[in-house]
């Protein structure tokens, strides 16, 4: 019997139902939470597509740092996102909606070069 020539279909992030998530956060007043998430989304992408997950002993600064050195992303794109992430976190103030969507503009240009795709438009 001949072998069939499949197509490999790389598992991606359902990009929808994860700023679905992020938008019930906002929605109940959990905006920190919201932009935690979304570096979780960030983390998923890079993890599914380069098959390089965050180390648990690692920051978000070195993952980054990891991801810019060993994967080719833009320091340009990454590093003002992860900034962006960390000044909300660890900052003690909650993002206004003005910070969220900023966030998801630079998560945007991060997921348009690794994926290749288009975020869908949404604001918060």
């Amino acid at each position: 019997m001949a072998k069939k020539n499949k197509k490999m279909i790389e598992p991606e992030v359902d990009i929808r139902q994860k700023f679905d998530n992020v938008k019930v956060l906002v929605q109940s007043h959990r905006a920190k939470e919201a932009i935690a998430y979304i570096y979780l989304v960030y983390n998923d992408i890079i993890t599914l597509k380069f098959k390089k997950p965050r180390l648990a002993y690692q920051t978000i600064r070195e993952y980054a740092i990891t991801c810019v050195n060993e994967l080719d992303q833009k320091p340009e794109s990454v590093y003002p996102f992860i900034k962006k992430i960390e000044d909300i976190i660890y900052g003690g103030i909650e993002p206004t909606s003005k910070e969220i969507n900023f966030t998801v503009q630079l998560f945007s240009t991060l997921y348009n070069e690794v994926t290749g795709k288009s975020l869908p438009a949404m604001s918060f």
